[in-house]
Order: C-alpha cells, then structure tokens, then sequence
C-alpha cells in the first residue's frame, strides 16, 4: 500500500471535519491503528485545523447581549413566609407513690432444723460381668465402624481430587503439544499480538494458514470479559476489517479455532464488544492488534 498517496488523497482532512462516509470513517481508523505514519499525520491535521479556528475566531458583538436580554421576560414573584417559633414547654409533673413496706424478720435464734424428714432406702442393682462386657462390646464396635467410615470416605475424597488433578495435567499436556505443533509447522504464520493502550499487558498469538486461510488462537493474557460483554476477533483486509469470530468466554489454556479469513490480511485485531458480537469493530475498545 502506498501510504505517502493515502494521505495525499485528502481523506484525512475530511475525517478531521466529519465529512466522511461511516465506511470511510471506520478505514480511516483502522489504517492509523495499523500504520504509525497516518497516525501521525491525522494528529498533525486536527491540531492544524483547531489552531486555525482558534486563530481566526470572532467574538460575538456587544449589541447581541442586549437583544437577548430585551426579549426575555423575567417575572420574579417573591413570596414571603413568615415562620412564628414559640416555645414549648413541657411540665413534667412527677409523683411519687411511696408506700411503706413494712418487713418482718423471723428470729433466726428461734428457727429449727429438722433432720432426716425425706431419708429413705436406695437399692441397688448390680449387673452381671457379661452384661457389662457386653455393653462394652458394643460400644468399641460402634467407635470402629465410625472411624471406619470416616476413613473410607477420606479415601472417596482422596481419589476424586487426584483423578481431578491428573485430568487438569493431561489437559495442560495436550495444550502444550498443541503449541508445539503449531509453532513447527510451516504452513502457519504466527501472528504476535501485542497489548495497546487499553490493555498493555494483553498478548495473544495468532496461527494463520495462509493456504487455507484457517486461523487458531493461543491467547496467552487477557482480562476476562466482564458480563454482558465477549471479545471478537478480526482481520484487516483492504484496510476493512472483518470479523473472524468469538473468543469463547474459557479461552485460557486452549486453542481456539475462528472463522477462516481472507487472502491478503495485513493484520489481526481483538476487540471487546457486546454479548454475540457487532457487524463493526468498536475501535476504543481495541485490546491487541498484529500485523501480519
């Protein structure tokens, strides 16, 4: 692409006044997100233009705050409220009930104690040897077979966690020969997409085969989508972009197969959009962006 003949065409200077279709709007920024030089020549027009009409601004004449003034029509209606304030008081008349309690004390010197009135014969039974041995019997059995009921079903446990763990390895296994494989095969061209401003940490890798424009991702760190949101993935071709898919809301530790893309792609780019997607890329919310 001639990019010296691209901003010569003039479609910088009318993005920058807003005369531009919504298609040529969107290539526009697209080709100044891929090519740093029409970037830099689109932020040099705006502050051209903006010094301009700082420059030859003119100041509204005197006589204008007068004409706006004589045809408005101010009716103040100023309403006075007068607030007595009295103060209240409050008596409180208290009364005070006094009865008079009058207690009387028995004299302790004239109480007497009477000993022995509920005594009465306690007998009891003594239970033979093998009744006790019997009892005793039963509860060690019972005390066993709890301990080993807890012991079984720690062992339950045990086996569901390692079963659980040594599927997590086999995944990351496969995941990794997956990679592998990929960054081997010479029909894939690895596309390396870097964080932008929104997302400086992001980094996701792009495999394009560019025989049978198939496209497999690797996103290596990206933050998850928030709700209501899913990211989407597209390539730039003819300076248009085209949407190539949704990333699946679990995108870490696999690789995922989009959409094929066309010939001629000279970047790939992720965006954040709504749940399902958009038709259009939203630009400020690009997260990495490659080129090819």
């Amino acid at each position: 692409m001639n990019i010296q003949a691209y901003i010569e065409s003039g479609i910088l200077e009318e993005y920058v006044l807003g005369t531009v279709s919504p298609q040529e709007k969107q290539e526009v920024e697209c080709m100044s997100h891929i090519y740093p030089e029409i970037k830099e020549e689109l932020l040099r027009t705006e502050s051209a233009l903006e010094e301009y009409a700082l420059k030859h601004q003119t100041p509204p004449p005197p006589s204008l705050k007068e004409a706006l003034f004589a045809q408005m029509n101010f009716d103040t209606n100023e309403g006075s409220q007068n607030t007595e304030s009295s103060e209240l008081t409050v008596e409180n008349n208290e009364s005070e009930n006094t009865s008079d309690v009058a207690l009387s004390h028995a004299d302790a010197s004239e109480t007497k104690v009477v000993a022995n009135v509920f005594e009465k014969e306690v007998v009891r039974e003594v239970a033979p040897l093998w009744a006790r041995l019997a009892v005793a019997a039963s509860v060690i059995l019972a005390i066993f077979a709890g301990w080993s009921a807890v012991q079984m079903s720690g062992m339950k446990t045990g086996m569901k966690q390692m079963a659980m763990e040594m599927d997590g390895v086999k995944k990351n296994y496969d995941y990794a020969q997956s990679l592998a494989s990929l960054y081997r095969n010479p029909q894939y061209k690895t596309v390396h997409l870097a964080g932008l401003e929104k997302s400086p940490q992001s980094s996701v890798a792009a495999f394009w085969n560019q025989q049978t424009n198939e496209v497999l991702l690797d996103v290596q760190n990206l933050p998850a989508a928030p709700a209501g949101k899913q990211y989407q993935l597209w390539s730039i071709v003819d300076g248009v972009p085209v949407d190539i898919g949704m990333l699946d809301h679990e995108f870490s530790g696999k690789v995922l197969k989009m959409k094929n893309t066309k010939a001629g792609s000279v970047a790939f780019a992720i965006t954040l959009e709504k749940e399902g997607g958009n038709p259009t890329p939203t630009m400020e919310e690009m997260y990495v962006m490659g080129k090819v």
